[in-house]
């Protein structure tokens, strides 16, 4: 188990607020209250610091498979009367796990200590209080967090607290690389982000500038073999003329033959045809509603994910749409829900979309039905241009959506009905 105070250092700053960590099974009242009181106790146990605990055998070995197999027949005469030790754990976790087993929950200050209490529940074999502690981390992850809690993760072979440490630091990827803590990210940690297509970057300049400081930062320096490869992670012909000119070819680590001659191979294999994708972040595309081979609207809404290359089924709108149009506004969908299955507007209906629960929602209708309009966004309004009504007729107006009022209001109208525009 990793010392404690190696764990402070490699997590975050203090969160504000405790962390509830639940799930547990609590023993009866009266026996919390012995614990609490030292009363009845037969086990004394002691943290790394030397502080000492004093429990139930009986309780603490139906909460831990640790405990259950030391304190278990014969073993359990041999230890009776003398206290047992456990220099792995520090009192902070040691004091969580004897409070989860007894009560069923526990909390903790804050992230780092979250670590602690995590490593120390591994260590002691309790798996309610590991997964509670896990998902926890999940809820905490921040640009502050995610190497820290990524390394846990892979310690304790947690996969979906990794895979969500991993989305969290590609997503902070340009926050993270500029901590201190960037500079001591083992080396298979940065290779696994400068490879990743889910970086959130604003261009490869951010990527390129992450690689280099790491690599200037190790002591001893990585040798050239190490540090080249590390490197061809880096989208080259991504970066700017000007960033290359003024940049990388002034960089030592590049100014040697074999550095030249990596980036003459990635520029001359982009020119021949070998294509070098951008970064996509989280980037998705969304497809709302739309007609079905019988002329039937669709509820249906779907989201792709450019690196898996696959759809997948989101929650449904509760209107069929097609001939609608749709818009982002603050982070969700809006869905201009203008047609029914028989070519005739419905009343004007919008739906929003909030891609943080997976649900939609009916928000303030338009004054006038559109078949067609145009939707824009423009200083947090929400504008619908012109379409046509169920007499084919075009329509000239335009109305504006506030989000805050949640209310739509005319604005000036064109000149003349339009519909189908850009």
């Amino acid at each position: 188990m990793q010392p404690a105070s190696k764990l402070a250092r490699a997590s975050a700053p203090p969160s504000s607020a405790p962390i509830e960590l639940g799930g547990g099974l609590a023993e009866k009242p009266s026996a919390i209250a012995k614990f609490r009181d030292g009363r009845l106790t037969d086990v004394e146990v002691v943290a790394a610091d030397g502080t000492a605990f004093h429990a139930h055998a009986l309780c603490i070995t139906s909460g831990s498979e640790y405990f259950e197999r030391l304190l278990a027949g014969e073993r359990w005469a041999d230890t009776a009367g003398r206290p047992l030790s456990l220099p792995e754990v520090p009192k902070q976790g040691l004091a969580a796990c004897l409070e989860f087993i007894y009560t069923g929950s526990c909390a903790v200050a804050d992230e780092a200590e979250l670590i602690v209490v995590l490593q120390a529940a591994a260590y002691l074999q309790i798996p309610p209080l590991v997964d509670a502690a896990a998902k926890a981390m999940s809820a905490h992850l921040s640009a502050t967090t995610a190497l820290a809690f990524w390394a846990v993760a892979d310690r304790q072979g947690l996969s979906q607290l990794a895979a969500d440490a991993v989305s969290a630091a590609a997503r902070h990827f340009e926050q993270i690389a500029a901590t201190p803590a960037w500079l001591s990210t083992p080396a298979e940690t940065v290779r696994a982000l400068l490879a990743s297509d889910r970086l959130k970057v604003a261009g490869e300049e951010a990527v390129y500038s992450a690689a280099v400081t790491w690599l200037h930062a190790q002591a001893p320096p990585p040798a050239e073999d190490d540090a080249l490869a590390l490197l061809r992670l880096v989208r080259f012909p991504l970066l700017s003329r000007e960033f290359v000119q003024e940049t990388v070819h002034n960089e030592p680590l590049l100014r040697t033959v074999a550095g030249r001659q990596m980036l003459s191979n990635s520029v001359f294999d982009a020119l021949h045809g070998d294509s070098v994708p951008r970064r996509m972040g989280f980037e998705k595309l969304y497809c709302v509603g739309g007609a079905t081979r019988e002329g039937k609207g669709d509820p249906t809404f779907r989201r792709y994910d450019f690196v898996t290359g696959r759809w997948e089924a989101l929650a449904s709108m509760a209107m069929a749409d097609w001939g609608g149009v749709a818009a982002v506004l603050g982070g969700q969908l809006y869905s201009m829900d203008n047609s029914a299955d028989n070519d005739m507007p419905v009343p004007a209906a919008v739906e929003r979309y909030d891609p943080a629960t997976n649900t939609w929602e009916v928000v303030a209708r338009m004054s006038v039905a559109r078949i067609s309009p145009a939707a824009a966004v423009v200083s947090g309004k929400l504008y619908m241009v012109g379409g046509r009504n169920d007499g084919y007729d075009h329509i000239s107006s335009v109305e504006r959506y506030d989000p805050e009022a949640n209310a739509w209001e005319a604005v000036a109208p064109m000149s003349t009905g339009r519909r189908a525009v850009a």
